[in-house]
C-alpha cells in the first residue's frame, strides 16, 4: 500500500506542515507585518525622528540627504514593523520620491518555520513626512542654558595651546553626550581678555567638562548657584563653575618648599619639576603637602642664553650673556660636565643667583 502525503487544504499541493504546503504556510505565517501609509515626523534642523516618548537623534556628523532619509526610515521601521519571527533580515528599496511622500518596497527574508526553506516577502509602503523641531533644537534656538563654565588663568591670559586643548575637550565630550542627554549642547561659547565662557544646556555635562579640565590642567575649581525661578513649586538654580588655571605653565620657574625649580611638564598625574639646586627631577601632585605652598618665581622668558668662557676645578664657571656680553658666574657643580669652553647654555636668575637649566633648554 502506497502512503501519499496529504494535500494542502488551500491549494492541493503536497502538505508539509500543519496541513499546508510551504508556499501557503509562508502566506499564512508572514515574516513581518507593516501597515501603510506610515507617518514620520523629523526635526528640520538635526534630522531627529519623533518616536513615542521623545525623539531619536541622528548621532555623529549630519549625513547627506539620501543617507539621512535612509537612517530616518530605519528608525521608523524599527518602531513600526512587527516581526513574527526573530531571525529576519529587512531591507528597503526606494521606488518613488515626492516632496513629502516616499514610496518604498520593504523586503523581508527569513524562514516562517525552522523546518522550511528561507523565502523573501515584499510589501509596498508609503511614507508621509512632516517636519518640526525636536526638544534639543528648540532649547538651543531659544538660547536655553542651565549651567555656565568659566575658565580663567591666574594673573595671565590663557595660552593658545590651553585654549585649543580646552575647546577640544568641550567638543569631544559634548558630541559623546549628544543623544544620551537632550540638553547636551553648547548654547554659546565666547572668549575675551579674561578667558573662555561656555553656556551649556546640561548641568551634568557642565560638571563632567569641568572635572576633566580640572584634572588635565590641575586647576582650582569654584562652584556657585543662582536662583533663576521656580518650577512646580521648587526653586530652580543655574550653576556656574569657575576653573582657574595656575599662573605657571610648562617651562616656567616655581619654588617648591624652599627649592627653585623649572616645570618640565604638567599632566593629570601632577607637575614634573627640575630641581635647579640639585640638578634632579621629581613630581608633585595636588595631594602632596607641599602643593599649596608652590610659589611662582618667573616665566620661561626670563631664561638667558650664555656661552661658557672659563671652567676651572673648584672655581665658579664663567659665562658670558649672548646679548649683553655681561660676565656671569654659576656654581661649577651645577653645570653639565660636558659643557666646555665655547658651549652654549641657558641660565635663569633667581634670588640673586644664576642657575643653569637642563640640557636642551
Amino acid at each position: 500500500m502506497i502512503n501519499l502525503p496529504a494535500p494542502c487544504y488551500l491549494c492541493g499541493e503536497d502538505a508539509v506542515l500543519d496541513g499546508l504546503c510551504a508556499s501557503c504556510y509562508a502566506k499564512e505565517h508572514p515574516l513581518i507585518q507593516v501597515d501603510t501609509p506610515l507617518k514620520i515626523r523629523t526635526c528640520k534642523r538635526c534630522g531627529a525622528v519623533k518616536v513615542p516618548g521623545g525623539w531619536n537623534v541622528i548621532t555623529g556628523p549630519l549625513p547627506a540627504k539620501d543617507e539621512l532619509v535612509e537612517r530616518q526610515l530605519e528608525m521608523l521601521l524599527h518602531q513600526s514593523v512587527k516581526r513574527h519571527v526573530s531571525d529576519v533580515e529587512i531591507s528597503l528599496e526606494e521606488e518613488n520620491r515626492l516632496d513629502r511622500v516616499l514610496h518604498v518596497k520593504v523586503k523581508a527574508s527569513g524562514r516562517s518555520h525552522n523546518t522550511l526553506p528561507s523565502h523573501e516577502e515584499s510589501y509596498p509602503l508609503e511614507v508621509r513626512f512632516s517636519h518640526g523641531t525636536c526638544d534639543t533644537c528648540g532649547m538651543m534656538s531659544g538660547g536655553y542654558y542651565n549651567a555656565i563654565l568659566q575658565i580663567r588663568a591666574d594673573n595671565r591670559p590663557l595660552t593658545e595651546d590651553e585654549e585649543e586643548r580646552i575647546n577640544t575637550i568641550v567638543t569631544q565630550r559634548t558630541v559623546e553626550a549628544y543623544g544620551k542627554d537632550t540638553k547636551a549642547f553648547i548654547t554659546s561659547a565666547s572668549k575675551d581678555r579674561y578667558g573662555l565662557d561656555f553656556r551649556i544646556g546640561s548641568e551634568p555635562l557642565c560638571r563632567h567638562l569641568a572635572d576633566e579640565i580640572e584634572r588635565t590642567f590641575l586647576a582650582d575649581k569654584k562652584v556657585n548657584y543662582k536662583l533663576v525661578g521656580q518650577k512646580r513649586g521648587k526653586d530652580q538654580y543655574r550653576t556656574t563653575i569657575l576653573l582657574r588655571l595656575h599662573r605657571f605653565v610648562t617651562g616656567d620657574f616655581i619654588r617648591v618648599a624652599t627649592k627653585p625649580c623649572q616645570i618640565q611638564s604638567m599632566s593629570k598625574s601632577g607637575i614634573s619639576c627640575y630641581d635647579l639646586t640639585e640638578s634632579s627631577t621629581f613630581t608633585i601632585n595636588p595631594k602632596s603637602s607641599k602643593w599649596n605652598g608652590i610659589e611662582f618665581l618667573a616665566p620661561s622668558s626670563e631664561s638667558r642664553e650664555c656661552m661658557v668662557i672659563s671652567r676651572q676645578r673648584g672655581q665658579p664657571a664663567q659665562l658670558m650673556d649672548s646679548k649683553t656680553y655681561e660676565t656671569l658666574e654659576v656654581e661649577d657643580h651645577l653645570l653639565n660636565p660636558e659643557r666646555k669652553n665655547g658651549s652654549v647654555v641657558h641660565v635663569v636668575p633667581i634670588d640673586g643667583r644664576f642657575y643653569p637649566l637642563p640640557t636642551g633648554d
